[in-house]
């Protein structure tokens, strides 16, 4: 099995499962706890994964070791928050229902949940994730959440996870998800693998973490979010 990472991709060995019970790690079911070993030698050395961050396991292919290969130049910080509201407005103005107006300008944070968004240089471009509140005319507040790969003057944009435009009630969405770009990875094929974070807030057990492919928009992966286990 292979590991992916924002680091790359590392061939693993599964070498222990443990089982929670229900409740006991903040779900209403059984919890599965995999514990990998990633062997010496391979090539994975420089991307096996450091503790503590968030990976995704690809079970039904044959194992691969790759960094992330070579990506586009990092952006400064007024250019990542430009592009960051520069893709939201784009959303919002072509995703299908009522006009809104940007409540505040987004700043770059892949962990807030609104007025936020991130951007990861991936080879030949930019994936930029995005969660965006926008007012309508009625007075209703919603969220425009999406996945794009652009480049900066936003010439050519790429939805890799189409915009959803989310009704909000106490700043909550009762349906859809909001999405978060993690990072990226070279496919075994030599294609990009994004690392998108899909959290649900209606049900922690419905939040993902997911692999897309750039190119296709499959889903590759998808496993629920790590959740804190005693």
């Amino acid at each position: 099995m292979t590991v992916l990472s924002a680091r790359g991709a590392a061939p693993a060995r599964l070498t222990l499962a443990r089982f929670h019970t229900a409740e006991s790690c903040g779900a209403g079911a059984t919890v599965s706890e995999l514990v990998f070993a990633f062997p010496p030698g391979g090539g994975s050395g420089h991307s096996t994964p450091p503790s503590h961050v968030p990976v995704v396991v690809l079970l039904d292919e044959r194992p691969f070791a790759g960094g992330t290969g070579a990506p586009a130049r990092a952006l400064t910080r007024a250019e990542t928050r430009d592009l960051v509201n520069r893709i939201a407005q784009r959303a919002e103005s072509t995703s299908r229902g009522p006009r809104g107006t940007l409540l505040r300008q987004l700043i770059v944070d892949a962990d807030q949940s609104a007025d936020a968004g991130e951007v990861v240089p991936i080879h030949g471009g930019y994936a930029v994730g995005f969660r965006a509140r926008y007012a309508t005319a009625a007075n209703d507040t919603l969220l425009v959440t999406g996945v794009a790969i652009t480049d900066p003057p936003v010439r050519e944009v790429r939805w890799v996870a189409r915009p959803q435009r989310l009704p909000l009630q106490g700043g909550m969405a009762s349906q859809g998800v909001r999405y978060s770009v993690r990072g990226w990875v070279a496919g075994s094929g030599g294609g990009t693998l994004l690392l998108i974070d899909q959290i649900a807030d209606g049900s922690v057990r419905d939040s993902r973490a997911t692999v897309r492919d750039a190119t296709t928009r499959s889903l590759v992966a998808s496993q629920p979010l790590a959740l804190r286990c005693p």
